[in-house]
């Protein structure tokens, strides 16, 4: 949704203004640049940023004709803000330069407040391009000096904004806690300084914006209904609508989330809190763009969800408003926000379509309403668009215009226009420096060039937006994009088409040893890709042993007898590329829908954990098993030397623990087999531990707990659990009370422990908020266990080398619940990570660890093999042969 970006520039503008508020005052600045660097702010506000540039190099030469350095530092300043809205970067490179240079020449004056707002301004705006560029680790540092210097200047909005700036790029870095901490510190000033209340008012407003970036809903939502009675009380319009729009954003938010875990009936109050909100925001806004963007948003959220006679009659109203604004920036994306839902109103009419925000080129099944544009129409919309960015020279707004047109024609099949068109936006984003919107237009020419039946040709458009992606992977998950984001439907599409060419099979024709490798590579970024966008962070990701040597190639040198399976869930088929020791890869393709795929898994997994149905769950078992191990059989008999499958697994499979899978007469934990995840080679440090001693630090907790208004039953067995470790190893100890989060950092910083074994209840969710495990009197979230159990983030000598989290559970209902297992296995930091599927008996599970920790006590046997031995104990030795009971133990990462 624009207004997401829209608002993030609206605090960088008031910053920028302030501090130009304060410094236009000074006596020394000649009159004629006072009003020329005003009236660049004037063009700056009304988003025509060319001219604003020109008119401030007037203001410039006039400062620089008065000798006026502190004047010329400010408009340097004020240029690169303008040069990095139009995507010149290397000139707001320069510019922001010049300025902090001409500032460190004001030696005299660095205690006086205007060079203390004109320094933390160029602070400010320096930070701005870190994080541009992805130096996160840059632009904190920059950000903390601006901070300071807004202190120094006693301007509490500043210091509000440059904190908020710092705590995002924290949590880019991996540092929740400390994110969450610095907005927490924010939160504190605006309530105990003897501040203004509009000023209150404002500062929540931009604290309950950076925490919905953050991904912090619920937090979200608090501090925006706190600074929405204020500015209510206040009477203070402008600000209450800017207000209401983002509660109506931060309800989608919670919508969007609600469904993602399964949880449909939860979205519903919330969209309906949406729509509520964008209509009073429109109702109370004091602009026409504001009105627009909140209908706009309104207009969005009814597309997406269907309701076509709704929305037909809420454009109505926003059309005639649409066309009479002045040309800005705002009024192109509105445009382009207003063509994108009308175009997903369109394809809601076609019954065969899912997903309004995934591509189609299908006929509509439906009459549209008279009061809906047809495509000619929206093309003429789009044009307009196309021509207001060219009047501004803002090339990037121009490049989104160009390439949505393309995709109108693409949706409409004029294949030469729609290629024509997005060359022209491809183009225009190159000369901007703009991959973060290029690979949506190298994805589009990748879908054109396929449709035309140009393979070779598609494939190099896929592998480009694939190496872009990979380019700014980072800061896909912190921009705020200037049209409405989603990873599932904007980012997963490129990997999983590109690895659909690479791996498709013609008469006379099997994929090439370099299309293997080259879509194993790609589909072991889609996992990573993944993993960030639940983590909403970068993660440190493995480094080979061998240089440049591929993974999947090295990983045969440092372990001869692993056996590297890929089973991928496409669209129309499954495949199976896998790799045995001394071999090349191989591929294997069962044509099968995704949906009859994901079918199966979920009658596998309910038979499983419903223990009602043996019949079906062997039935299901063998399925699977035919598809993923059966077409490997014979390879593996004939090799002899493996001793452990790696998956690496893929969309719904991750649900599964690979040991259920059966040929008929034996499951797959009875054959010699260990068997480990690998979330993504990426992410697998693949050493050995150092030395044969096991330190051992334990949690539990045994009583049950209420908490946060969730009821936790109590595990008797817990202390046996412990107590059975406690017998083969040496161990520190944290029970019940114990267990709280100071006392786990404690003992994590004082010791030297090789493992830690924590024993409570648990959830894994595709929603980090909902990925948590039990504390005595607290939820440790998935975000808490990196600060907890990473001690050094770029030493990965410090990292834990196993952690086991015992009695946790996935999320029912919620399909990539299994993201929380790998994220919380890759979040903390440890080597490995051994957890449970769903929460079993949990005397059953004390034998497991013992049994477990009994095989990892000096023994030659890896994590992997100890593991499995321990289940097949279970299995065989106690007679658990229900797979409920044995097979949820899962060992994810380092399986050595």
């Amino acid at each position: 949704m624009i207004t997401r970006r829209y608002h993030r520039l609206v605090a960088f503008f008031l910053l920028t203004l302030l501090s130009f508020m304060v410094v236009v005052n000074r006596p020394a600045l000649s009159a004629d640049a006072r009003q020329l660097l005003q009236a660049g702010v004037n063009y700056y506000e009304q988003e025509q940023f060319a001219t604003a540039v020109e008119v401030w190099n007037q203001a410039l030469a006039g400062f620089t004709a008065q000798d006026d350095e502190l004047g010329q530092a400010l408009v340097q300043s004020n240029l690169s803000v303008a040069y990095q809205h139009l995507g010149r970067w290397e000139e707001a490179e320069e510019a922001i330069a010049t300025s902090l240079n001409l500032l460190q020449s004001e030696q005299s004056n660095t205690s006086t407040q205007p060079f203390l707002a004109v320094f933390a301004k160029a602070l400010n705006t320096q930070g701005r391009l870190h994080w541009s560029g992805g130096r996160f680790d840059d632009a904190l540092d920059t950000w903390r000096q601006a901070t300071l210097a807004y202190q120094q200047a006693n301007d509490i909005r500043g210091v509000v904004l440059s904190s908020i700036n710092q705590a995002e790029a924290l949590q880019a870095l991996g540092l929740s806690v400390q994110a969450e901490a610095t907005l927490g510190n924010v939160y504190e000033v605006l309530q105990q300084q003897p501040l203004e209340p509009s000023l209150v008012a404002t500062g929540l407003w931009y604290l309950g914006n950076a925490q919905r970036r953050l991904g912090y809903l619920n937090q979200s939502h608090e501090l925006l209904q706190e600074s929405l009675a204020i500015a209510t009380s206040l009477d203070l319009p402008s600000l209450t609508s800017s207000i209401l729009l983002d509660l109506g954003n931060t309800n989608r938010a919670l919508s969007d989330r609600a469904i993602a875990i399964g949880k449909a009936d939860e979205a519903q109050p919330h969209q309906t809190d949406a729509i509520a909100h964008y209509q009073q925001a429109a109702s109370r806004a004091t602009l026409p763009i504001h009105q627009i963007q909140a209908r706009l948003n309104q207009l969005s959220l009814l597309a997406e969800t269907g309701q076509t006679s709704d929305a037909a009659e809420l454009w109505l109203q926003i059309q005639p408003d649409l066309t009479r604004l002045p040309t800005g920036r705002s009024t192109v994306f509105a445009t382009l926000n207003a063509v994108r839902s009308l175009i997903c109103l369109r394809q809601q009419l076609n019954s065969a379509q899912a997903d309004c925000l995934q591509q189609t080129t299908q006929p509509e099944l439906e009459q549209p309403p008279p009061s809906l544009p047809d495509w000619s129409e929206l093309a003429q919309l789009l044009a307009t668009a196309i021509q207001q960015a060219r009047t501004l020279q803002d090339s990037r707004s121009e490049a989104f215009a160009l390439g949505q047109l393309g995709e109108l024609y693409e949706l409409t099949r004029q294949w030469s226009e729609a290629q024509a068109v997005t060359q022209q936006a491809l183009l225009k984003t190159e000369t901007i420096q703009a991959p973060d919107i290029r690979y949506r237009w190298e994805w589009q020419m990748g879908r054109l060039l396929e449709k035309q039946g140009d393979r070779p040709g598609a494939i190099a458009a896929y592998t480009a937006a694939f190496e872009t992606l990979k380019s700014v992977r980072s800061d896909l998950l912190t921009i705020n994009s200037d049209v409405q984001f989603s990873f599932r439907s904007n980012v997963e599409p490129v990997y999983r088409r590109l690895v659909s060419l690479l791996l498709q099979s013609e008469v006379g024709r099997e994929p090439s040893q370099d299309e293997l490798k080259q879509a194993i590579e790609v589909i072991d970024a889609l996992q990573l890709a993944e993993i960030e966008n639940f983590l909403r962070c970068t993660v440190v990701q493995a480094t080979t042993p061998f240089g440049t040597e591929p993974l999947v190639d090295s990983i045969g040198r440092v372990d001869p007898t692993a056996a590297i399976i890929y089973p991928i869930i496409l669209e129309d088929r499954l495949e199976l590329v896998y790799r045995l020791p001394g071999q090349p890869l191989q591929h294997y393709t069962t044509a099968i829908a995704q949906h009859q795929v994901e079918q199966t898994l979920t009658d596998l997994r309910t038979s499983i954990v419903a223990r009602n149905r043996p019949e079906m769950l062997l039935e299901k078992a063998t399925q699977v098993y035919d598809w993923i191990i059966r077409p490997l059989e014979a390879d593996l008999a004939a090799t002899n030397t493996v001793k452990t499958l790696v998956f690496v697994l893929d969309g719904a499979l991750r649900n599964i623990p690979m040991s259920v899978l059966h040929d008929g007469e034996r499951y797959l934990i009875e054959k010699p087999y260990a068997v480990a995840i690998a979330p993504s080679l990426q992410l697998v440090d693949l050493q050995p531990p150092s030395g044969n001693s096991l330190e051992v630090l334990t949690a539990g907790v045994s009583e049950a707990r209420q908490i946060e208004g969730q009821s936790f039953s109590p595990l008797a067995n817990v202390t046996n659990e412990l107590q059975q470790i406690e017998a083969v190893a040496s161990t520190e100890l944290l029970l019940n009370q114990e267990f709280t989060r100071t006392n786990l950092q404690q003992q994590i910083d004082s010791g030297d422990f090789s493992i830690v074994h924590v024993a409570t209840h648990g959830q894994f969710s595709s929603d980090p908020d909902a990925t948590f495990i039990v504390a005595y009197s607290e939820l440790l979230k998935s975000q808490d266990l990196n600060d907890l159990l990473r001690t050094d983030l770029q030493d990965r000598s410090s990292f834990i080398e196993l952690l086991v989290l015992s009695a946790c559970e996935t999320a029912q209902g919620d399909e990539r619940a299994t993201l929380g297992l790998a994220g919380i296995a890759v979040r903390a930091g440890a080597r490995s990570t051994v957890s449970t599927l769903w929460q079993v008996s949990d005397s059953s599970t004390a034998i497991l660890m013992g049994e477990f920790y009994n095989r990892l006590t000096p023994s030659t046997l890896t994590k992997a093999e100890a593991l499995h031995q321990a289940q097949l104990a279970l299995f065989n030795e106690y007679g658990y042969r229900s797979p409920y009971i044995w097979a949820p133990y899962v060992l994810v990462g380092n399986w050595l």
